[in-house]
Order: structure tokens, then C-alpha cells, then sequence
């Protein structure tokens, strides 16, 4: 069986004439089949993305006292300590990570200002040489999530001024990831437990490491092999559910087997929170994630639990 699609970006960075429809004209069998593929040629510097992960181990060689100073509030910004997520059948996944949302967003934003839900001001620990880098990745891999809109939206069957359009303040988060070396797979303890992604689409890179494992249309499980010079693209439960399935949210977990710590860095970039699609009425994108969140995030449930 051959391993996971690799798409080149090639030329839409490069400007290239009819870039974005000869790009969906590869990507959408693969939308369509595996929902996920390694994205080559992306546009994205080796260096800034050498700085996050540089940052993420520097991050978590805090003490956790430290890191817990900051942990994450209503708005998923902030720390998240292990254990906090929770998938049914599994033991909670051994994992622990730093959350930063959209970094225009300032006190004085109305939304913030509001208390709009997944709206609000990043947290920063006190420490020197990590907030650089970190908004460096964070722009650097925007700039990607819109580069990927224009296939998208032919592939979606949209002119890509109306995707786009969905994406004027996106509802955008990074995790960085940290996951000790001693998970229990025969206890079902992973790194992360199979699952799908609850948005529209997951930009991710991964260390050296490896552990990412996906699942085929043939419903096998397959490692993707860690490259640095490329991300791990895969389609969300939302984009999923408004193709009606169309568009397949792949199975995937994580096993750290490397006997080190592994890092990830997952880009979640969906769309305004208002958003909504003809083909789910009924929700907002910002409502659809929220309900996601609700059901799987332990800490959600705790700070429900504290407020009620």
C-alpha cells in the first residue's frame, strides 16, 4: 500500500498563471480519499519553523509551577497540562501543550472587549527569546492557511473570493505540543488517541521524531514520515460536514515510540466564528468548534463545572 499523498505548493508560491486550479485539480481526489497529505514546497522558511520547535523545548524545560501560571482559560489560550484530553476508550492522552490564538487581537478589540467566545489576548510566560519565534511560526503559517484557500475553494466548487470572505478573522489556534517518551499502548495510554479533527483544516509539523499515524482508505493505519521540509495538511470534521462527507476527516492518533521527547506543532485555521456554509445552516463555525471543545476538553468541562 503506498503512504500518505504529497502535494507540492509550488506554484502558487511562485505566482504561477492558473496556479490555484491546476493545485485543486491534484488536491481535491485527494481530499476525497485520504483527507490528509504532506505539503511540500510551501512557501513557509526552514528557519522560522527550526525556531518554534526551538521555542516549544525551551517552553517546556520550565518547571511546571511556571507553566502553570499561565494556564489556559475560556478563551484556549494559555497552558494546558496533561491528560486533558479524553477520547471514549481510551485513558486521557498523554500529552501536555502551549496554546496561542490570533496575535492581532488586542484588549481594546471589540470582540475581546465583548467577551466574544475564542476571543481574547494571548498568554506569554516570562521568558526571554520565546514570543518571537513563536509569532514568526504563527504568521508565517497564516500566510500558508491562505495560500490553501484558493485551491480549496475550486475544489469546494466556490469562487475563492467567497471562502476567503470567511475568513477575515479567522478563528486560528497553534498548539505546541510536548509528549514524554512513556506512553502504554497496551493499557490503550498514547500520545494522542485515534481521532479526527474538529474543524476545517489542521496545518502540522512534526520533529524529527515521527509518531503521527493515519488512516488509509483502506482503513490501515499508517505512519507519516516526519520530513522538515514539509507540513502534515488533513481535513476537519467541520469541512467534512459541510461537503456532506464529500471530503474526508481522517482517523489519526499518536505514538511516541522514539524513547525522547516529540513535539508537534498543530495550526487550526478556521473560519470567523460567525461564519456559516449553505450546507450547515444551523451552526457558526466559532459554535461548531465550542461544541467540540465542550465535549472533549476536560478543562472545558471544569471551568463549566466552577461557573455553574
Amino acid at each position: 500500500m503506498s503512504g500518505i499523498p504529497v502535494l507540492s505548493l509550488k506554484l502558487i508560491v511562485d505566482g504561477a498563471p492558473n496556479a490555484d486550479q491546476a493545485v485543486a485539480r491534484e488536491l481535491l481526489p485527494i481530499l476525497q480519499s485520504w483527507g490528509a497529505f504532506q505539503l511540500v514546497d510551501h512557501g513557509v522558511p526552514q528557519a522560522v519553523m527550526a525556531g518554534a520547535f526551538g521555542a516549544a523545548a525551551q517552553f517546556f524545560r520550565l518547571p511546571v509551577e511556571e507553566r502553570m501560571t499561565i494556564r489556559v482559560g475560556k478563551d484556549n489560550r494559555g497552558y494546558v497540562p496533561m491528560h486533558q484530553t479524553h477520547y471514549p476508550g481510551n485513558k486521557p492522552d498523554l500529552k501536555e501543550s502551549f496554546n496561542v490564538g490570533r496575535i492581532a487581537l488586542t484588549p481594546d478589540d471589540p470582540d475581546v472587549k465583548a467577551g466574544k467566545p475564542l476571543h481574547g489576548v494571548n498568554r506569554w510566560p516570562a521568558l526571554d527569546g520565546f514570543r518571537g519565534p513563536v509569532e514568526a511560526y504563527f504568521n508565517a503559517v497564516t500566510a500558508l492557511g491562505d495560500r490553501l484557500l484558493g485551491p480549496l475553494a475550486i475544489c469546494l466548487d466556490m469562487p475563492p473570493e467567497a471562502l476567503r470572505a470567511r475568513y477575515g478573522r479567522p478563528v486560528a489556534f497553534m498548539r505546541l505540543f510536548h509528549y514524554p517518551p512513556d506512553s502504554n499502548v497496551g493499557e490503550k495510554e498514547f500520545g494522542a488517541a485515534e481521532h479526527k479533527d474538529y474543524g476545517f483544516l489542521t496545518i502540522l509539523a512534526q520533529d524529527a521524531n515521527g509518531g503521527l499515524e493515519v488512516r488509509s482508505p483502506e482503513n490501515e493505519l499508517v505512519s507519516v514520515p516526519p520530513r522538515t521540509d514539509a507540513f502534515v495538511i488533513n481535513v476537519g470534521d467541520m469541512l467534512s460536514e459541510i461537503t456532506g462527507g464529500r471530503f474526508c476527516s481522517p482517523l489519526h492518533r499518536v505514538v511516541n515510540r522514539s524513547g525522547v521527547a516529540r513535539y508537534s506543532i498543530p495550526y487550526f485555521f478556521d473560519p470567523d466564528f460567525d461564519a456559516t456554509f449553505d450546507t450547515m445552516p444551523d451552526v457558526s463555525a466559532g459554535q461548531y468548534l465550542l461544541n467540540k471543545f465542550d465535549k472533549f476538553y476536560k478543562y472545558r468541562q471544569q471551568q463549566a463545572a466552577a461557573a455553574s
